[in-house]
C-alpha cells in the first residue's frame, strides 16, 4: 500500500474521521485528505511533507519512520539555496528595514520639551499634602473577609457536602479506540490511539473534556466512580466531567 492508503486504513480502523484527525494534528482537512490520496502539493515542500506524515501517523498509532523512508525513496530532495543568495537577500532586507534614526531623535526631543514645559508650569514636583485634619480614616471593614457562622462549622453535613477541588478521569481501553483529552481552557492533555488494556488518567481543577472515536471500546472511572462506556461500539462521542460528577456534561 502507498503512504496515503496506509494512513487511510489506520484512520478507518481507529473509527475516527478526517475532521478529527485535522483537529488533533492542527492541519487543514483539505491537506489531510490530499495526503491520504498521496498528493503532497499542498505541503509546501518535502521538509513539511515529512513532518505532516509523522504527525498524522503518530496520531493514528502508526510507526511513521517506514512511511517517511518510503516518501524519501520516491521524492528527490529539493536543492538547498546557495550561500551567496541567502546572504545577499538578508543584506537587502536589512537595508530596507534599517532603523529610522531621524524619527527616533525627533520623538525624544518632543518628550524632553514637553517635560520642561510641564515642570516650569507646575513649579517642580508636587508634595503630597497628607491627610486633611478632621477627615475620617478610611474604613477597612469592607475589605475584611466575612465571618464564618459558628453553626455552619459545627454541622457535620457541611463537611460531607464540601465540593471537591479537582476532577479525576481514568480512561481504560477494552478495545482499540482513538481518544483526545483536554481541559476546559483548551489545553490538550493527550491525543492518540489506545490499544486494549491501556489506561490513561487525567486531572484538572475545573473540567476534563474527552472525544472518543470508538465509545464502546472505552471504560471510564470518574472521581473514583466507575461509569462504564460512554457510548456504543463505533460511536464517536464527546463527554466532559467536573469535580462534582460522575455525570456526563
Amino acid at each position: 500500500m502507498s503512504i496515503g492508503e496506509t494512513l487511510t486504513v489506520a484512520r478507518e480502523r481507529a473509527g475516527i474521521s478526517v475532521e478529527q484527525v485535522a483537529a488533533a494534528t492542527r492541519l487543514r482537512q483539505t491537506l489531510v485528505r490530499a495526503i491520504e490520496h498521496d498528493d503532497y502539493g499542498l505541503c509546501g515542500g518535502d521538509f513539511y511533507a515529512r513532518g505532516h506524515i509523522r504527525n498524522i501517523a503518530r496520531t493514528l498509532g502508526v510507526d511513521p519512520e517506514p512511511l517517511v523512508a518510503e516518501f524519501d525513496a520516491s521524492h528527490v530532495e529539493e536543492p538547498a539555496p546557495k550561500a551567496s543568495e541567502v546572504f545577499e537577500s538578508e543584506k537587502v532586507r536589512s537595508e530596507r528595514r534599517g532603523p529610522n534614526w531621524s524619527a527616533a531623535m525627533a520623538a525624544v526631543l518632543v518628550l524632553v520639551v514637553a517635560y520642561g514645559v510641564a515642570h516650569s508650569l507646575t513649579g517642580g514636583p508636587r508634595q503630597d499634602p497628607g491627610p486633611i485634619a478632621g477627615s475620617p480614616e478610611p474604613s477597612l471593614g469592607s475589605s475584611a473577609p466575612l465571618a464564618v457562622s459558628p453553626s455552619s462549622s459545627s454541622d457535620p453535613s457541611a463537611v460531607a457536602q464540601a465540593p471537591r477541588d479537582r476532577v479525576s478521569v481514568q480512561v481504560r481501553a477494552v478495545g482499540r479506540s482513538w481518544v483526545q483529552a483536554s481541559t476546559a481552557g483548551g489545553k490538550e492533555l493527550f491525543q492518540g490511539v489506545l490499544q486494549a488494556g491501556e489506561v490513561r488518567s487525567f486531572t484538572d481543577k475545573t473540567r476534563i473534556k474527552l472525544i472518543v472515536g470508538n465509545a464502546g471500546a472505552i471504560a471510564l472511572t470518574v472521581n473514583g466512580t466507575k461509569v462504564g462506556s460512554p457510548g456504543r461500539p463505533g460511536q464517536v462521542v464527546r463527554v466532559q466531567f467536573g469535580p462534582q460528577d460522575p455525570a456526563a456534561g
